[in-house]
């Protein structure tokens, strides 16, 4: 049996769709891969800069940290030399707190 005319232009019409969609696969591909090619960069300077505002933090931690020992020493060593002054701003101090959070 031979194909009839409405046999053809079904082929014809399906054969034309399958273009259609490979064509539009096609340019989904290259705009994907496009995409990937700018953001691969763009990630990978993310995360450089990420991984150095980390260093940064980690080493202002640090510093903070060494600031704060030092503090603590040179307190305690004006307590020990100073007892009395070092008790007496104690209680104004405590004084002035309690002043302040009565008056609230």
């Amino acid at each position: 049996m031979e194909p009839t005319t409405g046999d053809s232009t079904l082929s014809t019409v399906t054969e034309r769709g399958h273009t259609t969609v490979d064509r539009a696969a096609q340019s989904a591909h290259e705009a994907i891969d496009r995409l990937a090619a700018k953001a691969g960069p763009a990630v990978e300077r993310l995360r450089a800069s990420t991984s150095s505002a980390g260093e940064k933090l980690r080493a202002k931690a640090g510093e903070l940290g060494e600031l704060e020992e030092q503090w603590v020493e040179n307190t305690r060593g004006y307590i020990r030399e100073n007892p009395l002054t070092a008790l007496a701003i104690g209680v104004l101090a405590g004084v002035l707190l309690s002043k302040l959070s009565s008056s609230r």
